[in-house]
């Protein structure tokens, strides 16, 4: 008896250790990502990071490809998090460009780099790298779903479509929000901008145009 609970406890701590290493790696990962970018960033830089050992990294992911979309998928679990605590009751399509432009600049400005680390086009030093395209697939679910419920209310032009669409609004979103802030623009005139074009492109009956 005292055998199996010696075990079970030295199970335990070993189940925590690594787990304790795994979140250390991703930690490490994160910063290298953000710092250096995706391209940049080697298995033995993240593990030097994370003062492991080089092995160890492999212990816990199969390459770089599997723990950058841990990290993208990490990023983007927290962007929905946060969006979903900053978003109010909305009444229409309309509402919910305005309070989701918001909400993704207010993240972007608390987590700097993040999001454009996490959306990086792996293709461009890679043709047949496609971790970019997962990734981006990911984070334009969240535009897709909503889409698809305004469409279904009426709300959207005939000839939207809801998929192609919601990765529309996700490219604009990453190329025009750094470029609006080098133009010297507040968040508050960018949302405003970006919501009066979105709107005018998809939504039938516009409330406040």
């Amino acid at each position: 008896m005292t055998d199996t609970i010696e075990q079970s406890v030295g199970t335990d701590r070993a189940s925590k250790r690594k787990a304790e290493k795994r979140e250390r790696l991703l930690a490490a990962a994160k910063k290298l990502f953000i710092s250096r970018g995706y391209h940049e960033t080697r298995p033995q830089d993240i593990a030097r990071e994370a003062d492991v050992a080089h092995g160890t990294f492999y212990s816990h992911f199969n390459d770089k490809r599997e723990i950058f979309l841990a990290f993208a998928s990490e990023a983007q679990s927290d962007l929905t998090e946060y969006c979903q605590t900053h978003i109010p009751k909305i009444k229409n399509f309309e509402e919910y460009l305005h309070y989701s432009l918001t909400a993704i600049q207010e993240f972007a400005e608390q987590n700097p780099g993040l999001l454009r680390s996490a959306l990086v086009d792996t293709k461009v030093f890679d043709p047949t790298d496609s971790t970019g395209k997962v990734v981006r697939g990911k984070f334009a679910s969240g535009f897709i779903k909503v889409l698809k419920i305004a469409d279904e209310k009426g709300e959207l032009h005939d000839d939207v479509d809801p998929e192609l669409m919601g990765y529309a609004m996700m490219g604009i979103i990453q190329s025009s929000a750094p470029q609006s802030y080098r133009m010297g623009k507040s968040r508050e005139e960018f949302v405003s901008i970006m919501t009066k074009f979105l709107t005018r492109a998809m939504v039938k009956n516009p409330k406040n145009l």
